[in-house]
């Protein structure tokens, strides 16, 4: 059960570090403002056995069109710092390299490398994000495998922001 337990959470690092990524500069295209739905996909494989897949959905009201400066992750957790996203752009949308670190209280330290192609749609309506995450944890007391977090993403556009409520 706890390693059940520590697949989940290892799944839901690269969940949250995810839209890091959007960071990185886009192509040319713009996002259509207003209410969006993210849908996230996650698959983790480690030593061999692959945990079900996790879901996990979200709504934001986009105001800055540049995909570059989605709000869509809060701010990171003091612990975890990661390098600058490397990007090579393409006209499908852009490729995107980078690597976090997470250091915990106990000695444990998680190193992940990102990868991932996020494109948006030429109208501007829809984005999507795929990759992959290699895990690796050090400083445990008991030996933790390397894990392969495959990650699909996609968000479109879903009407007007709802007005904020005072």
């Amino acid at each position: 059960m706890k390693c059940r337990h520590k697949k989940s959470t290892l799944a839901l690092l690269a969940l949250t570090l995810l839209p890091a990524l959007a960071w990185a500069n886009p192509p040319a295209t713009r996002l259509q403002p207003g209410l969006w739905q993210f849908h996230y996909t996650s698959t983790v494989e480690m030593a061999g056995h692959a945990v079900p897949a996790m879901n996990q959905s979200a709504q934001q009201c986009i105001k800055d069109t540049d995909p570059a400066k989605l709000p869509l992750m809060p701010k990171l957790p003091s612990n975890i710092k990661c390098t600058a996203p490397t990007l090579q752009t393409s006209d499908k949308g852009y490729h995107v390299t980078m690597a976090c670190t997470a250091s915990e209280p106990n000695g444990m330290v998680t190193q992940l490398d990102e990868d991932f192609m996020i494109a948006p749609s030429d109208d501007g309506s829809q984005i999507r994000f795929d990759g992959t995450v290699h895990q690796r944890i050090t400083g445990s007391p008991m030996p933790i495998p390397a894990a392969l977090v495959k990650i699909s993403a996609q968000g479109h556009r879903i009407g007007l922001c709802l007005a904020a409520k005072h």
